[in-house]
């Protein structure tokens, strides 16, 4: 029998058999597959390795019916009772309810745990998350915690402006990073300004070079930046993950919110372009946009091969091949405090 309690979250998370339902876009992702205790059941989650304070934290779990036979999965698997942090449930799992599941049926249920793991741990503190009876789904989640309120980041000092790291949510997917105050504190204090101000909300990525960039930082609306910063060239070497001011041509003194992410190391930036801050985890999400546009190249490459007439040298066709197809964009930019927490390396 289904609880009356159940009946929304079931309703939403029932699919047909062998189909399936894209979770909900979440920072930095971990997806895992594993068995539970109960044959003929399966489990796939989508859990992220970022948890930002005041942000939803939002997984996603698939219960996919495997066997030959009908099974009766417990109904708090469909809850926030499904998950553990740091090993205790997040909700009490009642024994009684029960939903049937049919041989192919696939659920898919996704949540926002945001509020109950801020009830759950006192302070902020990196966390474990997992599904009951499913170790292989355990994600390490680093907690990013809110900068307070109403900062100036134009008054900071270079030593307090490294107390903050920025996660950009793109297209591709989410991107932490963390910045250069000690060697480009003007570049540091203006892009936080930007991300904080939501100057960054629907910048698209309008120039996409594969083995080269992926530029940003225009405003949706056209709105113009605030201000100009002046060259701040340092030792930092332009390798993968890297952002780095891009300005006008000759003008050393022309950058404003327009920034780009190296995605091969560039040695003939260095010292000519103002490096200030580095990818800390979502080079994934900078090669899934840089895709878009290796997508297009090879796309005019068998154009060209069935007779169709490109000129490469028409700057509308080469503005074509770096224009990622279908747009992508910078969907929010959140300031967070910084740590010194990493992801474990697998």
């Amino acid at each position: 029998m289904i609880a009356a309690w159940l009946a929304p979250a079931l309703a939403a998370a029932l699919i047909g058999p062998g189909s399936s339902e894209a979770p909900v876009a979440s920072p930095a992702p971990a997806r895992s597959a594993a068995p539970i205790a109960q044959r003929g059941v399966e489990l796939s989650a989508t859990i992220p390795s970022l948890f930002l304070e005041g942000e939803p934290f939002v997984v996603s779990l698939e219960i996919s019916a495997t066997g030959d036979s009908p099974v009766d999965l417990p109904a708090w698997m469909l809850t926030p009772a499904a998950w553990s942090a740091s090993r205790k449930a997040l909700q009490r799992r009642p024994k009684k309810a029960s939903v049937p599941l049919q041989p192919g049926q696939v659920l898919t249920v996704t949540l926002d745990l945001a509020p109950l793991i801020q009830e759950r741990f006192s302070s902020p503190t990196d966390f474990s998350l997992a599904v009951e009876g499913a170790k292989d789904t355990k994600q390490d989640v680093i907690w990013l915690g809110a900068p307070e309120a109403d900062i100036d980041y134009s008054t900071l000092s270079g030593k307090l402006l490294e107390d903050y790291q920025v996660v950009l949510f793109t297209s591709g997917g989410p991107i932490w990073v963390e910045l250069w105050p000690d060697v480009a504190p003007n570049h540091v204090r203006n892009f936080l300004d930007l991300c904080d101000s939501g100057f960054y909300e629907g910048s698209p990525f309008h120039r996409v070079i594969p083995g080269f960039m992926a530029q940003a930082g225009r405003s949706k609306d056209g709105t113009p930046a605030p201000r100009k910063v002046q060259a701040e060239f340092n030792s930092r070497r332009h390798v993968a993950g890297v952002l780095s001011a891009a300005r006008l041509g000759n003008d050393m003194d022309s950058a404003e919110s327009e920034f780009f992410i190296v995605h091969r190391t560039s040695p003939h930036l260095d010292q000519t372009y103002s490096a200030f801050g580095q990818v800390l985890t979502g080079m994934e999400a900078v090669e899934a946009i840089v895709d878009t546009v290796e997508k297009n190249e090879a796309f005019l490459e068998k154009l060209k091969k069935g007779g169709v007439r490109i000129d490469d040298r028409n700057p509308q066709v080469a503005m074509a091949l770096h224009d990622p197809i279908p747009v992508q964009t910078i969907h929010k930019a959140v300031v967070v405090r910084a740590t010194k927490s990493r992801p474990k390396k697998k």
